[in-house]
């Protein structure tokens, strides 16, 4: 081990002649040790080796810093297209307003009634969210300005759901409530109190109104409905009573030839049967009631 040293140790030592020779000139001779060059050579590596990884760090952090002004950039867009979006939920409530006020309904029982308030809460805090450096925002407050704009989403949906179904309610209900004559027919008799027909010297009260006209003139729904009775009635013979729902009823009485049958589903203006003098009549004629929450009402308030 120690020759190896010592033989190793000599061929450093040695001198090398490094002889440059330019074209025009006189050449130049250096006399290097071995061990001169080899220190020489490490030296360059190292300093080639230092340039090479500054350059890859340098590389590396202005990919990094490139990549964090586009997440920068993303969200600023994100920010913008969420505050966008609350905005436009916040201008619902005007539609939502006239669209109660049209139709006549209440206010919304979904929406907080200090909605002034509560809107001006929420501008502050995306304000203060979104003013500052993105890459400093909370994970906590944005997770708070998600969920706040998921809760105005869906009282806005619930509300906007409410109206949707009173407005349901409202065009059924108006299918629902009589409002045609069940007879092109003249009136013979109104409603409320008259002399009995039948000749008795009493007055009785009339719940309805009374068509005259010819035998088999057709009678027609006034409102759509479900037949729940077709048949005889004392003192009203043939009778046909249609449930509208929403508390409106009306009975068809002194009919003949019905075309209907307890279940079936009608439509305002379909024909049900026609005008005859069945039951306690003194002649051919349709006595016609309607019936609101289990009271009998004037018809001559359902039709022109």
């Amino acid at each position: 081990m120690g020759k190896f040293i010592n033989a190793f140790a000599s061929f450093l030592g040695e001198r090398v002649d490094i002889l440059i020779m330019p074209r025009k000139g006189a050449s130049t001779k250096f006399k290097l040790h071995r061990l001169t060059i080899l220190a020489m050579l490490l030296v360059w590596l190292c300093v080639t080796a230092g340039g090479i990884l500054f350059f890859i760090r340098g590389y590396d952090y202005n990919v990094i810093k490139a990549d964090n002004r586009l997440m920068h950039l993303k969200l600023q867009l994100i920010a913008d297209e969420l505050e966008r979006g609350r905005k436009y939920i916040e201008l619902t409530q005007t539609t939502d307003t006239q669209m109660r006020q049209m139709l006549g309904m209440p206010n919304s029982k979904f929406l907080p009634s200090d909605l002034e308030k509560n809107k001006a809460q929420q501008d502050e805090r995306a304000q203060k969210l979104f003013s500052g450096n993105l890459k400093d925002l909370e994970t906590d407050e944005f997770e708070q300005y998600i969920d706040d704009i998921e809760d105005s989403s869906k009282t806005r949906l619930a509300s906007f759901q409410e109206i949707a179904w009173y407005f349901a309610n409202q065009k059924e209900g108006s299918h629902s409530t009589p409002s045609i004559r069940p007879s092109d027919a003249p009136i013979s008799s109104g409603y409320g109190y008259r002399l009995d027909p039948m000749g008795n010297r009493t007055s009785r009260k009339h719940n309805g109104v009374d068509f005259a006209g010819k035998p088999d003139s057709p009678i027609f729904v006034t409102a759509d409905g479900v037949v729940r009775h077709a048949g005889w009635v004392p003192s009203f013979g043939q009778a046909i009573l249609v449930d509208h729902g929403f508390g409106y009823s009306t009975l068809y009485a002194h009919t003949t030839g019905a075309q209907v049958k307890p279940g079936d589903t009608v439509k305002r203006g379909d024909k049900i049967a026609t005008m005859g003098s069945s039951g306690r009549s003194t002649g051919t004629h349709l006595h016609y009631e309607v019936w609101k929450d289990g009271q009998p009402v004037n018809p001559r308030n359902y039709f022109k």
